[in-house]
Order: structure tokens, then C-alpha cells, then sequence
């Protein structure tokens, strides 16, 4: 009979981890500030001189939720509004840009200086959701083919060819999957295809031999009078070794970013406030937040882009609070790229890292993803559904992780644990995951490496042999809705299953498959009961086998 440190020493032991950490969030003080207005349509960058430190150009107030009043001398550009706030800063002057409604077809270079206190530095729409700063540039003069009369061609003077494969990164996939070529008639995304003959209706089609670009819009497109929308900036917004920085209300898109690059970038910057904003529709990542320490992003969404919609990469203390990002990959999936295509979130070798109220559904990929050197974890009432991967997957991570109170339902796996330590999952439901026919099947699914994964911690260097143990499961659901699901599944063997079951806790969990009374998937394969599991990991006899009142309903989409 195996040795179990006591439940409760090892849930102190989890919640002293969990509680002493003090993750770190933005704290910009946004006012008072010289205020900038810029306007696309009524304004001039002419006016730069007037918006000098110390030379306020019109009150604000705030009025219904939009920011109203309007400027004595605007700017046109985003990008010359931050010049002026960057000498603003030298002076230690606080800015606040607000930007008037409209698309502003530019990139957002905001760079730091030699001031790690910068002054704060503040970008935000006069109205939520009504300003758009875009990667691409409107195209007119289309004309017919006239031996293909529903396929209209334009002269095309960007080859941009294909984007060069990341290092280490597999091959042997579709080259749609490297283009970069987005087109969008009246607002609707069209579909790349490789070759003339593929085209048919809502594709486009480069020919970079014959310098031409043929679309074949959606049934019932005036051509004359749509809007066409090419994309041609790889990047539109660059955070680069700044402090004290509010991004607010605005919504990024169209960049044409390369696989694995992103269309918003934060990089080695502190103080980071995110709050409202969208990346939507670009080429493969949305925002990519790098090296950087005391990140909030907030009620934000990274949705339909051709990769990932969210990338973090060494951020050292972050909150992610209620942000969506769905529908992500869809560039990959194209290619049947999937696993390295990322999906809605992933997060790498990042410490003190709050993520609550998420949301990530029909990603092709995983929906959420903690992956290598991640440490101090929380996950809080996250929904995450319908990803064709897993839901969330765990890889290479000290830990501690805390999933708590959440829902993973409907995607091609549950929760997949690859050589993860310190895992709690607390109050959290999982259902209807797998028998798609995707990699395994299971609510839970417990893997890794053979006899460990290293890894090195980047701030350290020091190196670990990560294996799969001290898991807590507590007072969950894990219930299959059909025949082909399995409740438990895994592919460890020998020491790497008993580090797994020698170190699991399990209490207060229900499990249940309508089809299958063997539904937990031990090592070499076998299918075993419920009471059989309780005999192979010697905890979990507080649990039950049975059905709980419709899980299905806490699963539900929340709205777009």
C-alpha cells in the first residue's frame, strides 16, 4: 500500500503557494496629463507644434461612456501624436492621446527612453470600439476578367512570397500556411487558395509571376462600389522599452504578420495597462506581450487571427482579466497545422500570472495553453470550449498552477497535463471532451516525456527534470456525454505513471460516462472502472460515479 502525504498537509502546502504570491498588475497613474485629440479626417499633423508640453488643446469629460469635446488643432496620425508624447515624457509630462472615431491606416511606433519612471503615457478612443488602426490600405479600380466574368483582377505590385519557417518548427505542411495576403470586400474576410483554377466564390488568389491579384467576391458584391481591403503592414502597433503605457477602446487589425510574429507587439516594457482592446483578423498573432513585468490586459479580445490571439513570452507579473480569444488559427488550420498554430492563449516562461473570467472557444488549436518554465499560475472561472486540442494544455511547468471554478467543455481534450508539477484543479467541470478523433480522448489526460523533461529556468538557469506529479483533484466533474470519451486517459508508464499516482490527491470529484462504466484509460492501455481506478492511484475514494444535473448548461458560448 502506497505512502500519501496527508490531503490536508499537501492543500495548505498548495494554498500557501498559491496565497503568498502577490501578482503583480499595471498601476498608471493617467492623470492629470496634456491632452492630444487626433482625427483622421478633420485633422493635420501640421498642428504637431501646438500640442507642445504644457499647451493643453481642449478639456475633456467623459460623457456616456465616450470621451467628448473636440480639439483646437488635431493631429491626422497616431504616430506623430506619440512623437509629441515622447517628448512630453523627456520632460516628465504625463500624455493622453485621445483619438477621435475613424481607421487609421498606420503603424504605432512608441519607444522608451533613459527614464525607467517614464511619465504616463495613455492612447485611447474617444468612443469604445470606434477607432481602428489597420495594416491595410483600400485598393480600388478592380476589373472583370472578361473570359471569367465572376473574377475581377488588379495589378499587384507586393510579392511578398512566403514566410520563413521558425527554427525548429516542423515541416512537411501546406505553404498557405507561410502567406501572409489578406483580403477583406466590405468588411468579410475572403480565402486564400494557391492556385487560379482553385477560385470560386468569397477566394482571392495572388499571382506574383504576373504581378495580379484575382478575387472572386462573395454572390451579390458590387464591385464598383465595395470596399477592398489589402493587407499591407506586417505590424501595427510596437510597445517597445516603455513604462507606464494605457492602451485603451481601440481595435488592431489587418496586419500581415509572418507565422509565429504578431500584429501588436509589447515588448520590454513595465506598467502595461491593456483595457478594451480587440486584435482581430490578423495574419497570425494578435498581441505578443515579451519581457516585460506588470502587465493587466483587460476586457479584451484577440479573435480571428491566422494563429494566436494571445502571446505572452517572460512576462513577470500579470492579470489577464475577462478577455476573449476565439476563433483563433484559422491560417494554420488551413494547412492542417494545428498543434504548433497555438490557438486562443498560450503563455511561456512567465511568473506571477493571474488569469480570470477568460474566455477561449473555437480556436483550431488549444484554447488556452501554459507552456515551458511557467511558475505561480492562476486560473480563475475560465470557459473554454469547442478548440479542436485541448481546452487548456499544461506543458513543462514547475508550477504551482491553480485551476479553480471553471468550465472546459466540448473540445478535442479536456485538460492535457505533459510533465506539469504542483497542479491543483479545484470546483471546475469537464464534459463532453474528446471522441473526435483528435490525438487522445479524455476529460483529463495525464503525459510527458519519458523519464522527465528539462528544462531551464530563464532567470536562474538553474536546470529541472520535470515530471507529472502532485497533482490535487478536488470536487470536480469529469463526465463524458457519449460512447468513444473516456473520463481519464494517459500513456505513462512505469516510474513516470507511479510519480503520477504515488503523488495524486483526490477528493469530493464525480465521474461518469453514459456509455461505459470503464471509462478511465490506465497504463498499456487498459480500461478500467471506477473502483479499479481507486485501486491503481490509492486516493479519489471520497468521489463518486455518477451523473451530475446538465453540465452541458454551464457550458454554454458566452456572447462575441
Amino acid at each position: 500500500m502506497r505512502h500519501h502525504t496527508p490531503l490536508l498537509t499537501l492543500i495548505l502546502a498548495g494554498l500557501a503557494a498559491t496565497g503568498a504570491r502577490a501578482h503583480s498588475q499595471a498601476n498608471v497613474t493617467e492623470g492629470p496629463a496634456t491632452t492630444i485629440y487626433v482625427d483622421s479626417e478633420k485633422g493635420s499633423d501640421s498642428n504637431q507644434a501646438m500640442s507642445a508640453a504644457g499647451t493643453p488643446l481642449a478639456g475633456t469629460s467623459l460623457t456616456g461612456g465616450s470621451l467628448a469635446g473636440a480639439s483646437l488643432a488635431p493631429l491626422q496620425t497616431l504616430q506623430a501624436a506619440i512623437n509629441v508624447a515622447k517628448t512630453n515624457s523627456l520632460n516628465k509630462v504625463a500624455t493622453r492621446i485621445v483619438v477621435n472615431p475613424g481607421t487609421y491606416r498606420e503603424s504605432m511606433n512608441i519607444v522608451g527612453n533613459s527614464d525607467p519612471t517614464a511619465a504616463p503615457l495613455t492612447i485611447e478612443a474617444a468612443t469604445t470600439g470606434a477607432v481602428t488602426v489597420s495594416g491595410s490600405d483600400v485598393l480600388n479600380g478592380w476589373q472583370r476578367e472578361a473570359a471569367h466574368p465572376t473574377i475581377y483582377e488588379h495589378s499587384w505590385q507586393y510579392n511578398f512570397g512566403t514566410c520563413a519557417l521558425p527554427t525548429g518548427w516542423p515541416t512537411g505542411f501546406s505553404s498557405i500556411s507561410r502567406r501572409t495576403e489578406m483580403i477583406f470586400v466590405n468588411h468579410k474576410s475572403l480565402t486564400q487558395v494557391l492556385s487560379f483554377a482553385s477560385l470560386h466564390a468569397g477566394t482571392f488568389f495572388v499571382n506574383e509571376t504576373g504581378n495580379l491579384m484575382h478575387i472572386y467576391p462573395p454572390a451579390g458584391t458590387n464591385m464598383s462600389t465595395a470596399l477592398v481591403e489589402i493587407a499591407v503592414r506586417p505590424q501595427i502597433l510596437s510597445v517597445n522599452g516603455r513604462s507606464n503605457v494605457v492602451l485603451r477602446g481601440l481595435i488592431l487589425q489587418h496586419a500581415r504578420s509572418c507565422m509565429n510574429h504578431s500584429g501588436a507587439v509589447v515588448t520590454s516594457s513595465t506598467n502595461v495597462l491593456i483595457d478594451h482592446v480587440q486584435a482581430v483578423w490578423n495574419n497570425w498573432g494578435g498581441i505578443l506581450i515579451s519581457s516585460s513585468k506588470n502587465v493587466t490586459m483587460q476586457y479584451s479580445t484577440a479573435s480571428y487571427n491566422g494563429g494566436v490571439g494571445i502571446l505572452g513570452d517572460r512576462i513577470v507579473g500579470g492579470v489577464f482579466n475577462s478577455n476573449k480569444s476565439n476563433y483563433n488559427n484559422w491560417r494554420g488550420a488551413q494547412a492542417g497545422f494545428y498543434n504548433w498554430g497555438m490557438g486562443g492563449t498560450k503563455l511561456m516562461l512567465s511568473r506571477n500570472i493571474t488569469v480570470e473570467n477568460h474566455h477561449s472557444y473555437g480556436n483550431h488549436a488549444q484554447g488556452l495553453w501554459f507552456d515551458t518554465d511557467n511558475k505561480n499560475i492562476t486560473i480563475t472561472n475560465a470557459s473554454l470550449s469547442n478548440n479542436y486540442l485541448s481546452s487548456l494544455q499544461l506543458e513543462a511547468n514547475e508550477g504551482p498552477i491553480v485551476l479553480k471554478n471553471s468550465h472546459l467543455c466540448d473540445s478535442g481534450m479536456g485538460v492535457t497535463v505533459l510533465n506539469n508539477e504542483k497542479l491543483t484543479i479545484e470546483n471546475s467541470t469537464f464534459y463532453n471532451n474528446g471522441g473526435t478523433g483528435v490525438l487522445y480522448e479524455a476529460e483529463i489526460f495525464i503525459a510527458g516525456r519519458a523519464g522527465g523533461h528539462r528544462i531551464w529556468d530563464w532567470q536562474t538557469g538553474e536546470s529541472y527534470d520535470l515530471f507529472t506529479k502532485g497533482t490535487i483533484l478536488t470536487g470536480n466533474t469529469f463526465e463524458d456525454s457519449r460512447s468513444g470519451q473516456n473520463v481519464f486517459g494517459t500513456y505513462l508508464s512505469g516510474s513516470d505513471w507511479y510519480d503520477f499516482a504515488n503523488t495524486l490527491v483526490a477528493s469530493g470529484n464525480r465521474w461518469y460516462n453514459p456509455a461505459t462504466s470503464s471509462a478511465f484509460r490506465l497504463p498499456s492501455n487498459k480500461f478500467v472502472t471506477f473502483t479499479a481506478w481507486k485501486s491503481a492511484v490509492g486516493t479519489d475514494y471520497s468521489s463518486h460515479w455518477v451523473a451530475t444535473a446538465s453540465p452541458a448548461a454551464a457550458c454554454a458560448v458566452a456572447a462575441q
